[in-house]
Protein backbone atom coordinates (compact mmCIF):
# COMPACT_ATOMS: atom_id res chain seq x y z
CA UNK A 1 0.00 0.00 0.00
CA UNK A 2 1.39 3.73 -1.16
CA UNK A 3 0.40 6.05 1.72
CA UNK A 4 1.42 9.49 2.54
CA UNK A 5 1.87 10.60 6.00
CA UNK A 6 2.48 13.47 8.04
CA UNK A 7 3.13 14.21 11.51
CA UNK A 8 0.18 13.47 13.02
CA UNK A 9 -0.89 13.06 16.93
CA UNK A 10 -3.09 10.08 16.76
CA UNK A 11 -3.72 8.80 20.28
CA UNK A 12 -6.88 10.41 21.04
CA UNK A 13 -6.27 12.43 17.76
CA UNK A 14 -7.93 15.49 18.98
CA UNK A 15 -11.34 16.41 20.31
CA UNK A 16 -13.51 18.76 19.23
CA UNK A 17 -12.69 22.35 18.93
CA UNK A 18 -13.21 24.36 21.75
CA UNK A 19 -16.02 26.77 21.61
CA UNK A 20 -18.16 28.55 24.36
CA UNK A 21 -20.37 25.22 24.86
CA UNK A 22 -16.89 23.38 25.67
CA UNK A 23 -16.12 25.84 28.33
CA UNK A 24 -17.49 27.01 31.75
CA UNK A 25 -16.54 30.43 30.63
CA UNK A 26 -17.18 32.53 27.55
CA UNK A 27 -14.39 33.57 26.16
CA UNK A 28 -15.23 37.22 24.98
CA UNK A 29 -14.13 40.43 27.12
CA UNK A 30 -15.06 42.79 29.09
CA UNK A 31 -14.57 44.17 32.83
CA UNK A 32 -15.40 43.45 36.27
CA UNK A 33 -17.95 45.23 38.38
CA UNK A 34 -17.52 48.67 39.28
CA UNK A 35 -16.32 49.50 42.54
CA UNK A 36 -19.94 50.17 43.88
CA UNK A 37 -21.26 47.30 42.62
CA UNK A 38 -18.45 45.02 44.34
CA UNK A 39 -18.78 47.06 47.30
CA UNK A 40 -22.34 45.33 47.56
CA UNK A 41 -21.33 41.82 46.64
CA UNK A 42 -21.59 38.94 49.16
CA UNK A 43 -19.64 37.12 46.83
CA UNK A 44 -15.84 38.22 46.26
CA UNK A 45 -15.32 37.94 42.57
CA UNK A 46 -10.98 38.65 41.75
CA UNK A 47 -10.31 38.95 38.26
CA UNK A 48 -7.65 36.68 38.01
CA UNK A 49 -5.48 39.34 35.48
CA UNK A 50 -5.55 41.88 38.00
CA UNK A 51 -4.37 39.42 40.91
CA UNK A 52 -2.41 36.39 39.89
CA UNK A 53 -3.54 33.01 41.59
CA UNK A 54 -0.75 32.72 44.29
CA UNK A 55 0.35 28.67 44.87
CA UNK A 56 -1.45 27.11 47.53
CA UNK A 57 0.49 24.76 49.47
CA UNK A 58 -2.03 21.84 50.88
CA UNK A 59 0.85 19.79 52.56
CA UNK A 60 4.63 19.22 52.38
CA UNK A 61 6.53 19.94 49.56
CA UNK A 62 7.86 16.38 49.06
CA UNK A 63 4.66 14.56 49.65
CA UNK A 64 1.98 13.37 47.02
CA UNK A 65 -0.80 11.93 49.15
CA UNK A 66 -3.69 9.42 48.02
CA UNK A 67 -5.46 12.47 49.48
CA UNK A 68 -4.40 14.70 46.82
CA UNK A 69 -4.38 12.08 44.09
CA UNK A 70 -8.34 11.35 44.97
CA UNK A 71 -9.30 15.21 45.08
CA UNK A 72 -7.72 15.03 41.31
CA UNK A 73 -10.46 13.04 41.07
CA UNK A 74 -13.10 14.97 41.97
CA UNK A 75 -12.32 17.86 40.22
CA UNK A 76 -11.90 16.46 36.53
CA UNK A 77 -15.47 14.47 37.30
CA UNK A 78 -16.75 18.42 38.67
CA UNK A 79 -15.50 19.35 35.44
CA UNK A 80 -16.76 16.71 33.09
CA UNK A 81 -20.20 17.25 34.65
CA UNK A 82 -20.64 20.92 33.73
CA UNK A 83 -19.51 19.90 30.50
CA UNK A 84 -22.56 21.22 27.91
CA UNK A 85 -23.18 18.17 25.97
CA UNK A 86 -20.81 14.52 25.05
CA UNK A 87 -19.35 16.43 22.14
CA UNK A 88 -17.77 18.86 24.39
CA UNK A 89 -17.30 15.98 27.16
CA UNK A 90 -15.45 14.25 24.66
CA UNK A 91 -13.04 17.22 24.19
CA UNK A 92 -12.38 17.84 27.45
CA UNK A 93 -12.02 13.97 28.62
CA UNK A 94 -10.16 12.39 25.20
CA UNK A 95 -7.94 16.07 25.68
CA UNK A 96 -6.66 15.18 28.95
CA UNK A 97 -5.61 11.46 27.62
CA UNK A 98 -4.09 12.63 25.09
CA UNK A 99 -2.41 16.03 26.65
CA UNK A 100 -0.55 12.71 29.16
CA UNK A 101 -0.09 10.59 25.97
CA UNK A 102 2.06 13.06 24.15
CA UNK A 103 4.25 14.17 27.01
CA UNK A 104 5.20 10.19 27.67
CA UNK A 105 5.16 9.14 23.38
CA UNK A 106 8.68 11.38 22.83
CA UNK A 107 10.19 8.82 25.05
CA UNK A 108 13.38 7.14 23.73
CA UNK A 109 15.12 4.68 25.44
CA UNK A 110 18.17 4.57 23.27
CA UNK A 111 18.73 8.50 23.65
CA UNK A 112 21.08 10.63 25.57
CA UNK A 113 17.89 13.02 25.74
CA UNK A 114 15.26 10.19 26.90
CA UNK A 115 12.67 12.93 27.72
CA UNK A 116 9.07 10.88 28.13
CA UNK A 117 6.76 11.90 30.55
CA UNK A 118 8.03 15.70 31.87
CA UNK A 119 5.71 17.88 31.70
CA UNK A 120 6.82 19.17 28.08
CA UNK A 121 5.00 19.62 24.92
CA UNK A 122 6.35 21.00 21.81
CA UNK A 123 3.05 23.64 21.79
CA UNK A 124 4.38 25.25 18.33
CA UNK A 125 4.46 21.74 16.13
CA UNK A 126 0.95 20.53 14.11
CA UNK A 127 0.96 16.82 15.83
CA UNK A 128 0.02 18.86 19.21
CA UNK A 129 -2.38 20.89 17.68
CA UNK A 130 -5.13 21.15 19.85
CA UNK A 131 -4.01 20.62 23.29
CA UNK A 132 -3.72 24.09 23.52
CA UNK A 133 -7.34 23.90 24.28
CA UNK A 134 -6.58 21.64 27.09
CA UNK A 135 -3.61 23.28 28.97
CA UNK A 136 -3.21 27.33 28.20
CA UNK A 137 -3.22 30.51 30.50
CA UNK A 138 -7.05 31.32 29.85
CA UNK A 139 -8.81 30.24 32.77
CA UNK A 140 -12.15 30.65 30.88
CA UNK A 141 -11.00 28.40 28.40
CA UNK A 142 -8.61 25.72 30.13
CA UNK A 143 -10.47 24.96 33.63
CA UNK A 144 -7.75 22.02 34.13
CA UNK A 145 -4.64 24.44 33.68
CA UNK A 146 -6.75 26.93 36.12
CA UNK A 147 -7.77 24.28 38.72
CA UNK A 148 -3.80 23.26 38.64
CA UNK A 149 -2.07 26.50 38.98
CA UNK A 150 -4.82 27.22 42.23
CA UNK A 151 -4.75 23.98 43.64
CA UNK A 152 -2.18 21.67 42.74
CA UNK A 153 0.83 23.62 41.40
CA UNK A 154 2.81 21.85 44.19
CA UNK A 155 2.95 18.69 42.07
CA UNK A 156 5.27 18.68 38.50
CA UNK A 157 2.99 18.78 35.94
CA UNK A 158 3.45 15.51 34.98
CA UNK A 159 2.83 14.33 37.60
CA UNK A 160 -0.17 16.17 37.56
CA UNK A 161 -0.79 14.85 33.80
CA UNK A 162 -0.54 11.45 34.66
CA UNK A 163 -2.51 11.91 37.73
CA UNK A 164 -5.54 13.52 35.59
CA UNK A 165 -5.39 10.93 32.88
CA UNK A 166 -5.89 8.55 35.88
CA UNK A 167 -8.72 10.26 37.02
CA UNK A 168 -10.54 10.38 33.00
CA UNK A 169 -10.10 6.98 32.86
CA UNK A 170 -11.97 6.13 36.05
CA UNK A 171 -14.55 8.47 35.59
CA UNK A 172 -15.16 7.41 32.10
CA UNK A 173 -15.03 3.68 32.66
CA UNK A 174 -17.46 4.26 35.38
CA UNK A 175 -14.95 2.85 38.27
CA UNK A 176 -14.57 0.03 36.43
CA UNK A 177 -10.61 0.83 35.34
CA UNK A 178 -8.97 2.14 38.85
CA UNK A 179 -5.12 3.11 38.39
CA UNK A 180 -4.97 4.61 41.59
CA UNK A 181 -2.92 1.38 43.01
CA UNK A 182 0.15 1.80 39.83
CA UNK A 183 0.77 5.22 40.24
CA UNK A 184 3.91 7.09 41.56
CA UNK A 185 5.01 10.10 41.30
CA UNK A 186 8.57 12.02 41.24
CA UNK A 187 8.73 13.51 37.86
CA UNK A 188 10.57 16.36 37.00
CA UNK A 189 9.34 18.62 34.48
CA UNK A 190 11.60 19.80 31.96
CA UNK A 191 12.25 23.84 31.17
CA UNK A 192 12.33 22.79 27.20
CA UNK A 193 11.67 19.75 24.80
CA UNK A 194 13.19 20.56 21.50
CA UNK A 195 12.08 17.92 18.33
CA UNK A 196 10.03 16.35 21.23
CA UNK A 197 7.05 15.89 18.60
CA UNK A 198 9.43 14.76 15.82
CA UNK A 199 9.33 11.62 18.08
CA UNK A 200 5.70 11.20 17.85
CA UNK A 201 4.79 8.27 15.66
CA UNK A 202 2.73 9.21 12.23
CA UNK A 203 -0.67 7.76 11.10
CA UNK A 204 1.27 5.89 8.11
CA UNK A 205 1.16 1.92 9.20
CA UNK A 206 2.24 0.01 11.46
CA UNK A 207 6.03 0.68 11.14
CA UNK A 208 5.30 3.79 12.71
CA UNK A 209 3.89 1.85 16.34
CA UNK A 210 6.68 0.21 15.99
CA UNK A 211 8.80 2.40 16.14
CA UNK A 212 7.26 4.23 18.80
CA UNK A 213 5.93 2.00 21.05
CA UNK A 214 8.50 -1.04 20.78
CA UNK A 215 11.40 0.50 19.48
CA UNK A 216 11.50 3.80 21.37
CA UNK A 217 9.43 3.26 24.71
CA UNK A 218 10.12 -0.27 24.95
CA UNK A 219 6.80 -1.82 24.81
CA UNK A 220 5.13 -4.94 23.31
CA UNK A 221 3.21 -5.09 20.30
CA UNK A 222 0.35 -6.86 23.16
CA UNK A 223 1.01 -2.99 25.05
CA UNK A 224 0.71 -1.02 22.06
CA UNK A 225 -2.31 -2.68 21.07
CA UNK A 226 -4.06 -1.56 24.87
CA UNK A 227 -2.43 1.74 24.66
CA UNK A 228 -3.80 2.60 21.25
CA UNK A 229 -7.05 1.19 22.37
CA UNK A 230 -7.32 5.07 24.05
CA UNK A 231 -9.00 5.59 20.91
CA UNK A 232 -12.35 4.55 22.23
CA UNK A 233 -12.81 8.15 24.29
CA UNK A 234 -12.43 11.13 22.18
CA UNK A 235 -12.74 12.11 18.79
CA UNK A 236 -10.38 13.27 15.78
CA UNK A 237 -10.81 16.67 13.84
CA UNK A 238 -10.05 18.21 10.67
CA UNK A 239 -9.01 21.24 12.47
CA UNK A 240 -6.09 19.42 14.34
CA UNK A 241 -5.44 16.29 12.24
CA UNK A 242 -7.09 16.16 9.37
CA UNK A 243 -9.11 13.37 10.37
CA UNK A 244 -12.92 13.99 11.15
CA UNK A 245 -15.20 11.75 13.78
CA UNK A 246 -15.02 9.16 16.17
CA UNK A 247 -13.14 5.41 16.41
CA UNK A 248 -17.16 3.96 17.90
CA UNK A 249 -20.23 4.12 16.75
CA UNK A 250 -22.42 7.09 18.42
CA UNK A 251 -21.06 10.76 20.26
CA UNK A 252 -21.86 9.00 23.50
CA UNK A 253 -19.89 6.08 23.38
CA UNK A 254 -16.89 8.35 22.27
CA UNK A 255 -17.00 9.77 26.14
CA UNK A 256 -16.77 6.12 27.30
CA UNK A 257 -13.40 4.53 28.46
CA UNK A 258 -13.79 0.59 27.52
CA UNK A 259 -13.26 -2.02 24.87
CA UNK A 260 -15.84 -1.35 21.81
CA UNK A 261 -12.87 0.57 20.03
CA UNK A 262 -11.87 -3.18 19.52
CA UNK A 263 -15.25 -4.34 18.76
CA UNK A 264 -15.85 -1.77 15.74
CA UNK A 265 -12.55 -2.36 14.24
CA UNK A 266 -13.61 -6.09 14.19
CA UNK A 267 -17.20 -6.01 13.34
CA UNK A 268 -17.77 -2.90 10.63
CA UNK A 269 -16.91 -3.39 6.70
CA UNK A 270 -14.27 -0.53 6.28
CA UNK A 271 -13.34 1.19 3.61
CA UNK A 272 -10.77 3.12 2.58
CA UNK A 273 -11.76 7.31 3.14
CA UNK A 274 -9.76 10.64 1.49
CA UNK A 275 -7.75 8.46 -0.76
CA UNK A 276 -4.83 9.57 -2.50
CA UNK A 277 -4.39 12.10 0.00
CA UNK A 278 -2.07 13.19 3.18
CA UNK A 279 -5.52 12.06 5.38
CA UNK A 280 -6.18 9.22 4.00
CA UNK A 281 -8.29 7.02 6.37
CA UNK A 282 -10.76 4.28 6.74
CA UNK A 283 -15.01 4.49 7.28
CA UNK A 284 -18.34 2.90 7.55
CA UNK A 285 -21.57 3.18 7.31
CA UNK A 286 -23.45 6.67 6.88
CA UNK A 287 -20.54 8.96 5.77
CA UNK A 288 -21.80 11.66 7.77
CA UNK A 289 -23.29 9.73 10.73
CA UNK A 290 -25.18 13.17 11.92
CA UNK A 291 -22.02 15.31 11.57
CA UNK A 292 -19.94 12.37 13.27
CA UNK A 293 -18.68 10.30 10.77
CA UNK A 294 -17.17 7.26 12.39
CA UNK A 295 -13.44 6.37 11.08
CA UNK A 296 -9.91 4.31 11.53
CA UNK A 297 -6.48 5.25 11.53
CA UNK A 298 -4.19 3.50 9.07
CA UNK A 299 -1.95 2.68 12.24
CA UNK A 300 -5.84 1.26 14.00
CA UNK A 301 -6.30 -1.20 10.54
CA UNK A 302 -2.89 -2.35 10.62
CA UNK A 303 -3.13 -4.21 14.37
CA UNK A 304 -5.50 -6.52 12.22
CA UNK A 305 -6.03 -6.68 8.48
CA UNK A 306 -2.75 -6.72 5.93
CA UNK A 307 -3.65 -3.51 4.22
CA UNK A 308 -0.01 -2.70 3.02
CA UNK A 309 -0.40 -5.97 0.29
CA UNK A 310 -4.31 -5.51 -0.19
CA UNK A 311 -5.09 -2.22 -0.14
CA UNK A 312 -7.69 -0.61 -1.32
CA UNK A 313 -9.72 -3.52 0.26
CA UNK A 314 -12.63 -3.85 2.72
CA UNK A 315 -12.50 -5.59 6.18
CA UNK A 316 -16.07 -7.14 6.13
CA UNK A 317 -17.02 -8.04 2.62
CA UNK A 318 -19.56 -10.71 3.69
CA UNK A 319 -21.95 -7.79 5.35
CA UNK A 320 -25.06 -6.53 3.50
CA UNK A 321 -27.42 -3.53 3.58
CA UNK A 322 -31.18 -3.57 3.95
CA UNK A 323 -31.53 -3.37 0.25
CA UNK A 324 -29.28 -6.24 0.13
CA UNK A 325 -26.36 -4.95 -1.28
CA UNK A 326 -22.69 -4.93 -0.36
CA UNK A 327 -21.66 -2.51 2.31
CA UNK A 328 -18.27 -2.42 0.97
CA UNK A 329 -19.48 -0.48 -2.00
CA UNK A 330 -20.32 3.07 -2.20
CA UNK A 331 -20.83 4.80 -5.36
CA UNK A 332 -18.26 4.19 -7.58
CA UNK A 333 -16.22 2.75 -5.01
CA UNK A 334 -16.59 -1.52 -5.29
CA UNK A 335 -14.83 -3.20 -2.77
CA UNK A 336 -16.72 -6.14 -2.21
CA UNK A 337 -14.87 -8.52 -4.30
CA UNK A 338 -11.16 -7.25 -2.06
CA UNK A 339 -11.01 -8.44 1.08
CA UNK A 340 -8.25 -7.49 3.37
CA UNK A 341 -6.39 -9.91 4.61
CA UNK A 342 -5.32 -10.81 8.33
CA UNK A 343 -2.10 -9.39 9.16
CA UNK A 344 1.09 -11.21 9.86
CA UNK A 345 1.55 -9.92 13.19
CA UNK A 346 0.06 -12.53 15.37
CA UNK A 347 1.03 -10.95 18.21
CA UNK A 348 -0.86 -7.51 17.42
CA UNK A 349 -4.04 -9.46 16.14
CA UNK A 350 -4.65 -12.01 18.98
CA UNK A 351 -4.84 -8.78 21.34
CA UNK A 352 -7.09 -7.17 19.12
CA UNK A 353 -9.25 -9.96 19.07
CA UNK A 354 -8.87 -10.53 22.70
CA UNK A 355 -9.59 -6.93 23.64
CA UNK A 356 -13.02 -7.11 21.73
CA UNK A 357 -14.05 -9.91 23.56
CA UNK A 358 -15.33 -12.17 20.26
CA UNK A 359 -16.89 -15.26 20.92
CA UNK A 360 -16.10 -18.25 18.51
CA UNK A 361 -20.03 -18.70 18.13
CA UNK A 362 -20.23 -15.05 16.45
CA UNK A 363 -21.01 -11.76 18.48
CA UNK A 364 -18.79 -10.17 21.64
CA UNK A 365 -18.95 -10.69 25.52
CA UNK A 366 -19.23 -7.84 28.14
CA UNK A 367 -15.83 -8.64 29.71
CA UNK A 368 -13.78 -5.27 29.88
CA UNK A 369 -11.38 -6.97 32.06
CA UNK A 370 -8.85 -8.13 29.57
CA UNK A 371 -8.05 -5.19 27.68
CA UNK A 372 -8.80 -2.70 31.49
CA UNK A 373 -5.88 -5.51 33.18
CA UNK A 374 -3.78 -5.20 29.43
CA UNK A 375 -4.25 -1.30 29.81
CA UNK A 376 -3.06 -0.71 33.70
CA UNK A 377 0.25 -3.08 32.80
CA UNK A 378 1.38 -1.12 29.56
CA UNK A 379 0.12 2.20 30.90
CA UNK A 380 2.51 2.12 33.97
CA UNK A 381 5.37 1.64 32.30
CA UNK A 382 4.80 4.36 29.60
CA UNK A 383 4.08 7.21 32.27
CA UNK A 384 7.37 5.35 34.33
CA UNK A 385 9.87 5.67 31.56
CA UNK A 386 12.74 7.98 32.35
CA UNK A 387 12.15 8.13 36.19
CA UNK A 388 13.54 5.35 37.90
CA UNK A 389 12.89 6.71 41.55
CA UNK A 390 9.24 7.11 41.84
CA UNK A 391 7.36 7.06 45.22
CA UNK A 392 4.18 5.76 46.28
CA UNK A 393 1.49 7.45 46.97
CA UNK A 394 1.76 9.12 50.95
CA UNK A 395 -1.11 8.10 53.41
CA UNK A 396 -0.76 11.13 54.50
CA UNK A 397 1.26 14.75 54.33
CA UNK A 398 1.89 16.93 56.90
CA UNK A 399 -0.17 20.44 56.16
CA UNK A 400 2.37 23.57 56.61
CA UNK A 401 0.08 25.61 56.19
CA UNK A 402 -4.18 26.64 56.14
CA UNK A 403 -5.57 26.20 53.02
CA UNK A 404 -6.69 29.63 52.43
CA UNK A 405 -9.94 30.43 49.81
CA UNK A 406 -8.47 31.51 46.11
CA UNK A 407 -9.90 34.21 44.25
CA UNK A 408 -11.74 32.92 40.82
CA UNK A 409 -12.08 34.08 37.86
CA UNK A 410 -15.16 36.67 37.04
CA UNK A 411 -17.15 35.51 34.21
CA UNK A 412 -16.40 38.47 32.39
CA UNK A 413 -12.48 37.59 31.57
CA UNK A 414 -10.47 40.17 29.69
CA UNK A 415 -10.20 39.03 25.58
CA UNK A 416 -8.65 36.18 24.45
CA UNK A 417 -4.84 36.13 23.67
CA UNK A 418 -2.62 33.48 21.80
CA UNK A 419 -1.72 30.67 23.85
CA UNK A 420 1.02 31.20 25.53
CA UNK A 421 3.96 29.11 25.12
CA UNK A 422 4.06 27.06 27.60
CA UNK A 423 7.24 25.47 26.19
CA UNK A 424 9.58 28.22 27.41
CA UNK A 425 8.51 27.70 31.19
CA UNK A 426 10.79 26.74 33.89
CA UNK A 427 10.21 23.27 35.01
CA UNK A 428 7.33 22.92 37.68
CA UNK A 429 8.82 22.69 41.36
CA UNK A 430 7.51 22.80 44.64
CA UNK A 431 7.03 26.58 45.44
CA UNK A 432 9.88 27.96 48.18
CA UNK A 433 7.49 30.77 49.29
CA UNK A 434 3.87 30.98 49.27
CA UNK A 435 2.47 34.78 48.77
CA UNK A 436 -0.89 34.91 50.83
CA UNK A 437 -3.83 35.64 49.05
CA UNK A 438 -5.99 38.50 49.00
CA UNK A 439 -8.20 38.30 52.31
CA UNK A 440 -12.13 37.79 51.19
CA UNK A 441 -13.79 40.81 51.85
CA UNK A 442 -16.96 40.31 53.59
CA UNK A 443 -20.48 41.57 52.57
CA UNK A 444 -21.46 44.52 54.26
CA UNK A 445 -24.30 43.21 55.78
CA UNK A 446 -25.65 39.77 56.30
CA UNK A 447 -28.79 40.03 54.13
CA UNK A 448 -29.08 39.00 50.73
CA UNK A 449 -28.70 41.78 47.84
CA UNK A 450 -28.40 42.39 44.80
CA UNK A 451 -25.97 44.65 43.01
CA UNK A 452 -27.44 48.06 41.57
CA UNK A 453 -25.16 47.42 38.33
CA UNK A 454 -22.74 45.39 36.66
CA UNK A 455 -20.94 44.98 33.24
CA UNK A 456 -21.96 41.37 31.08
CA UNK A 457 -19.15 39.54 28.77
CA UNK A 458 -19.98 42.48 25.97
CA UNK A 459 -18.99 45.32 28.11
CA UNK A 460 -22.83 47.05 28.20
CA UNK A 461 -24.30 47.50 31.74
CA UNK A 462 -26.92 45.46 33.21
CA UNK A 463 -29.00 45.45 36.27
CA UNK A 464 -30.67 42.52 37.59
CA UNK A 465 -34.11 43.55 36.00
CA UNK A 466 -32.26 42.74 32.87
CA UNK A 467 -31.32 39.59 34.36
CA UNK A 468 -35.01 38.53 34.36
CA UNK A 469 -36.64 40.00 31.60
CA UNK A 470 -33.74 38.38 29.30
CA UNK A 471 -33.50 34.88 31.13
CA UNK A 472 -29.81 35.57 32.45
CA UNK A 473 -29.33 33.81 36.12
CA UNK A 474 -27.34 31.66 34.78
CA UNK A 475 -24.46 33.62 34.56
CA UNK A 476 -25.38 36.51 36.79
CA UNK A 477 -27.13 35.05 40.01
CA UNK A 478 -24.35 35.98 41.93
CA UNK A 479 -24.61 38.97 41.12
CA UNK A 480 -28.91 39.00 41.81
CA UNK A 481 -29.77 36.62 44.08
CA UNK A 482 -32.72 38.00 45.18
CA UNK A 483 -34.27 38.54 41.41
CA UNK A 484 -33.32 35.20 40.76
CA UNK A 485 -34.38 33.55 44.19
CA UNK A 486 -30.73 32.33 45.55
CA UNK A 487 -30.22 33.68 48.52
CA UNK A 488 -29.67 30.76 50.46
CA UNK A 489 -27.33 28.75 48.03
CA UNK A 490 -26.45 28.83 43.91
CA UNK A 491 -27.57 26.40 42.31
CA UNK A 492 -25.72 24.08 39.58
CA UNK A 493 -23.09 25.60 37.21
CA UNK A 494 -23.60 29.19 39.03
CA UNK A 495 -20.52 31.50 39.04
CA UNK A 496 -19.12 31.18 42.50
CA UNK A 497 -16.50 32.03 44.79
CA UNK A 498 -15.87 28.55 47.04
CA UNK A 499 -18.34 25.81 47.91
CA UNK A 500 -19.91 27.40 50.93
CA UNK A 501 -21.52 29.82 48.60
CA UNK A 502 -22.90 26.37 46.35
CA UNK A 503 -26.01 24.08 47.10
CA UNK A 504 -24.20 21.11 46.03
CA UNK A 505 -21.44 22.48 48.36
CA UNK A 506 -18.35 22.49 45.61
CA UNK A 507 -17.26 24.89 43.55
CA UNK A 508 -14.62 23.85 40.71
CA UNK A 509 -13.40 26.19 38.20
CA UNK A 510 -15.55 29.06 39.38
CA UNK A 511 -18.64 26.96 38.43
CA UNK A 512 -21.04 25.59 41.56
CA UNK A 513 -20.84 21.81 40.54
CA UNK A 514 -23.10 19.44 41.53
CA UNK A 515 -21.98 16.40 43.56
CA UNK A 516 -20.88 12.82 41.56
CA UNK A 517 -22.26 9.17 42.32
CA UNK A 518 -20.35 7.91 45.58
CA UNK A 519 -19.45 11.74 47.01
CA UNK A 520 -20.49 12.57 50.59
CA UNK A 521 -23.87 14.09 50.66
CA UNK A 522 -26.14 15.65 53.17
CA UNK A 523 -28.88 16.32 50.66
CA UNK A 524 -30.41 15.24 47.26
CA UNK A 525 -30.33 19.02 45.71
CA UNK A 526 -26.46 18.70 45.87
CA UNK A 527 -26.12 15.12 43.75
CA UNK A 528 -25.98 15.35 39.91
CA UNK A 529 -29.07 12.49 40.16
CA UNK A 530 -30.92 14.59 42.68
CA UNK A 531 -30.44 11.46 45.49
CA UNK A 532 -28.31 11.50 48.66
CA UNK A 533 -28.49 7.48 49.94
CA UNK A 534 -28.98 6.95 53.51
CA UNK A 535 -25.28 5.92 53.77
CA UNK A 536 -24.64 9.99 52.98
CA UNK A 537 -23.12 9.68 49.68
CA UNK A 538 -24.68 10.34 46.13
CA UNK A 539 -26.81 7.85 44.03
CA UNK A 540 -25.68 7.61 40.35
CA UNK A 541 -27.99 8.46 37.68
CA UNK A 542 -29.24 5.09 35.47
CA UNK A 543 -27.66 4.82 32.63
CA UNK A 544 -25.34 7.83 33.08
CA UNK A 545 -21.40 8.06 32.88
CA UNK A 546 -21.00 11.24 34.34
CA UNK A 547 -22.98 11.85 36.75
Amino acid sequence: MKTTSQALSWFVLSSYATGCAACPFGSSGGLPPNDKAHSQLRRRLTNVNSHPVPHRKLQEEDCFSGDTYDAIEVDIAAMSALQADNVARGHFLGGILRLAAHDFMDFDQHSERAMGPDGCIDWQHEANAGLETIWCDEPGLCPLKQVYDEKYSFISRADFWVAAANAVIKISSDGGLDLKSTFKWGRVDADQCPDSATRLPEAGDCSQVQETFLNRLGLTWRDAVALIGGHTIGRGNTNFSGHEGIWVDTVEESTIFDKRYYEEVIRRAWIPRNEGTIVQDWTWGNPDNNGNPRFMLNTDMCLLFDIETTFPCCSRTDLTRNNGSNQCDRGNTVLSDTPCGRTSNQEAADAMVEFAGERATGGFDNDNGPFFNAFSVAWEAATSNGHANLQELALSCTPTQSPTPLPTATPTPLPSAAPTNLQTQSPTAPPTANPTPPPVTPSPTASCVDVDSFTDNNGRTRDCAWTIQNGRCGPFAHLCPVSCGECACLLDKRVCASGDECCSGSCVAGQCACLAKNADCTSGDQCCSGLCRDDGTCAGKKGAMFD
